[in-house]
Formats: structure tokens, sequence, C-alpha cells
């Protein structure tokens, strides 16, 4: 069976082949699926239109009761089979039979989306495809159903191999997808210009709806223009990303059922408005670290909150929202929802008052965690002094030149090797320096010098990487002399190596 790779697909190519190799595997037994990652980023959109071409059969779950569900299920397979009248089952154990029938003839794809729908109904669904897959279970062997789970809530896809989950052992095929990263980004932006580029992945990250049917499939055209847009089409109660991060909290079931929910919102705030260092994020949220312990980790497991290893230092994880519009909801629409409801706001006055926050609190972080991503994923071992194994930002103490005093500084880029277990003894091959919107001068470089120094020994010969939009003459003409010095403007963070 030919499947052409759908035209409208942007930057998904190894997923959808992926995707492809396991509905048309040729395995003579019924094999198990699960395609997972946060919504909005197109998992259905795929597997919806894969579903089409091979003539399977897709079902997209409600959210409601187990009878409900059962009888929903039996109306779509009864239409998708040709059926004169609705499908009746007694029983999931009788749905998920029928499911496994269809492959009997030919290899069928059969995806269940928003299985964690299924799961709040009836928790013992992924037991029963569990005895369904069983090795010697005539309805595996008997069929080339390749059934796909397909869900957006993090926490409950995230369980079902693990452990002692009754899937554990069962699947072919464990496919997590991402956002795009900022390049991919800039491609489905479909943006030239790479300040505007920049601006916009800051708000909406690489999630493809957020660039498309949520914001009117209208985007900023240059930076003058971006403060029109995000106007409308973020800062507006009436567009649907003022409330999305909302709407996706309440959506997880970890988030839903939360005690305290208050306390994980909390949380969120404190990590987008730059409390990364645990010591930090207890002290913002006001509770001892033991009991903010089970909440950090629930946000991590359902993808509201991304844990970085320090590169350098042993169990000293930074912690940084998951995506871009995480950080811009929690530093700016969260803070000032009662001005922006309020009736008759002028919103591009509130954004202009808020501009400048948006730059320190949004807009460089995140520009800081493209450089990482850069550099572990896009730069070459020339530029890095060796392979990228770990990367991460620190904290360290630091000798002022000047005042000969110590300082804690943080570095935003630490690159190091994979040449030992305890990270204080890794050899160090970059670091960096990420400022977007400011001129870098010898100050910054001077700086990155200083860091290098305070590395000690693992760093002698470590590259120093300056990440920006501007650079004054001094340090281009530095970065010319230099073998250590290594300027990443903004055409060679989107386009070189």
């Amino acid at each position: 069976m030919v499947v052409r790779r759908m035209e409208d697909m942007v930057g998904r190519e190894a997923e959808w082949q992926q995707m492809v190799d396991f509905a048309t595997s040729g395995e003579e037994s019924a094999s198990l699926g699960l395609v997972w990652g946060r919504r909005r980023i197109g998992k259905s959109f795929m597997l919806q239109g894969l579903a089409e071409q091979t003539n399977g059969f897709y079902y997209h779950a409600v959210r409601g009761s187990s009878g409900e569900s059962l009888q929903d299920l039996g109306e779509q397979l009864g239409t998708h089979s040709g059926s004169l009248a609705p499908l009746s089952f007694g029983s999931w154990d009788d749905a998920v039979g029928a499911l496994m029938e269809l492959g009997r003839r030919r290899e069928t794809l059969v995806v269940l989306d928003e299985f964690p729908y299924m799961l709040e109904h009836t928790p013992a669904l992924d037991s029963l495809v569990q005895r369904a897959y069983a090795p010697r279970a005539g309805t595996r062997q008997d069929t080339q159903t390749r059934l796909v789970l397909c869900g957006s809530a993090m926490s409950v896809m995230g369980q079902l191999l693990t452990g002692t989950a009754p899937l554990r052992g069962r699947a072919a095929l464990d496919l997590r997808m991402q956002p795009f990263d900022f390049r991919t980004a800039r491609r489905l932006h479909g943006i030239e210009d790479f300040e505007t580029a920049i601006l916009t992945y800051a708000v909406i990250g690489g999630v493809a709806a957020y660039a498309r049917e949520m914001v009117a499939h209208d985007l900023p055209s240059d930076p003058e223009d971006f403060n029109r847009w995000v106007s409308l089409r973020v800062l507006s109660p009436s567009a649907p990303l003022f409330g999305e991060v909302d709407l996706l909290f309440g959506e997880d079931p970890t988030m839903s059922k939360a005690r305290k929910p208050n306390l994980y919102h909390s949380t969120l705030a404190g990590v987008a408005l730059g409390n990364h260092a645990w010591s930090s994020l207890t002290n913002y949220v006001k509770i001892p670290g033991g009991s903010l312990a089970s909440v950090v980790s629930a946000l991590v497991s359902a993808d509201f909150v991304a844990e970085v290893q320090d590169p350098v230092r042993h169990n000293r994880p930074m912690y940084q929202p998951a995506d871009p519009l995480i950080r811009f909801h929690y530093a700016i629409i969260r803070r000032h929802q009662a001005r922006l409801r309020r009736h008759g706001a002028d919103i591009g006055e509130l954004w202009a008052e808020l501009t400048q926050t948006f730059r320190s609190q949004v807009l460089g972080p995140c520009f800081e965690s493209m450089a990482r991503s850069w550099a572990m994923h896009f730069a070459s071992r020339g530029t890095l002094g060796g392979a990228p194994v770990h990367v991460g930002p620190t904290t360290l103490s630091v000798r002022n030149s000047d005042t000969g005093a110590r300082e804690q500084r943080e570095l935003d880029v630490v690159v190091s090797a994979g040449d030992a277990e305890t990270p204080s003894h890794r050899t160090v091959t970059a670091i960096g320096e990420a400022k977007v919107g400011e001129h870098l001068s010898l100050r910054h470089l001077l700086r990155l010098e200083e860091a290098r120094k305070a590395l000690g020994q693992v760093a002698d010969s470590a590259k120093l990487l300056l990440f920006g939009q501007h650079f004054e003459t001094d340090v281009r003409r530095a970065a010319e002399e230099r073998d250590d010095v290594k300027i990443i403007d903004l055409p060679r963070l989107y386009e070189g190596e």
C-alpha cells in the first residue's frame, strides 16, 4: 500500500513515517502502539489522515459515562463497517473484541483518540486491551489490527507502559510527539524575519494550532506588527489563547483533581517568573521543599514544567516552563487578568505598559532556552569543541575582575562532555551567554572569561559563545581573531551551525 505524505503537514516527516511503518508493518499478528503528546500539536490531524488513506477506523472518544461512550463507539463502528444499524456492545470486553476483528481480513489501523477519557469511566480498559494482546491470545494471533491509543493527558499516557502497568511490554510503537523547535516553528509560522520569528515563538512556541485556528491564521508580519497581533490575538479576553493554559490545566486529570489547585498555579507562576532553582522556588511558593516536591513532580509529569539538569553540578536541576505560552500566561496574562478583562479596557495601552516585563521575563528566558536548543541540536562539533552530551544552565560563584568580590551568576549555556559520571568532573567544551535585544560588548565576553576561570581546569579549553541580535564591533573583531570566541547571531541561530 502506498501512503502519501499529507501536503499540508509541516515538520512531522519523521513522526509520519513512524506511524506509516507501524500501520503497514506487514506483521501477521495484531500490534499495539501509543501516540501521545500535549494538546494541539497535530497528533489527531496525522492519525486521522493516516486512517483515511489506509481505510482504517478512527474514533475520537467523548468525555462521558461508560454506557454513553460504549453506545457512541458502537454507532461510529457501525457506520464504518457499513452496518444498517448501530452496533450494540454489552461490555467493553465485547467492544475491544470487535475492534480486534477489524483486522481479520487485512492489515487495519484502529485509532482510539483521547484514550484517557475512556479510562476515566472504565479504569480497567487498559487491562482489557492487555488481555487481547496476550502473547498467545487468539484475538492477537488471528488478526492484523494495528491499534493505536492516543492521548494528550501526559500524566496518564506516560504511565501506560511503565512499572507494573498492564500494557508494559505490549507496545510495538511508543511515539511521544513534541512541540516544534524554534527552527521548525518559523517554517510553520511562515515568518521570514528573524526578530519577528523570535518574538512570535516567545509567545506561542511550536504548537501547531496556536499558529493556525486559534489565531484565525493571523500572525505578525514584522516587529512593528507584533504589538497589534499580541494585543488582538493573545491578550484580548475573547481570544482563544487568553484562557488556553487554564483549559489545559483543567483537562489534565492530575491537575483537575488536585486538592489544592492554587498551589499548582503558584508553583507555575514561580517558575515562569524566574525562580528556576529549588531554593528560590520554595521561597516564592512559601512552603517547605518536602511538600513542594510532589507538586513539582506532578507538573513535570503533566508536561507543564521541564526539569533541566545542571551539566556540571550533581542533583541541581533547574525548572523551566515546558512551553513558551505557559511562561507568557503566568508572567503576563494571569497577573493582569482583572485589568485585561475590564469592560472597555484599552488592550494596546496595557500591552505598552507590559512590554518591558515581556522582554525581561518572557522573551529573555525564551531566548536562553533557544540558545541551549541550538547548542544541543544544531551546532557543529567544531563550534562547541566536542559533542554536546550535556547541555543546560548553571549557577557559579565568580570572582568579579573589577572588584575582586565573589558573586553568584547564572550561566545561560553550559556544554559538557560525557567523559565522567560525576558532573563536576566532566570536561566543559563550551559556555555561553544569550542576550536578545541587547548590544553585546567586550563586557559580556569578559563575564564569560570569568565564568570559564571559575569552572576550573575542566573548562580550560571551553569555547565562549555569545548569542544575540546586536554585537559591538570590538566583539566581532575578537571573534575573528580568537579561535575560542564564537558569535551566534540570529541568521546563524536559525540557519547555521
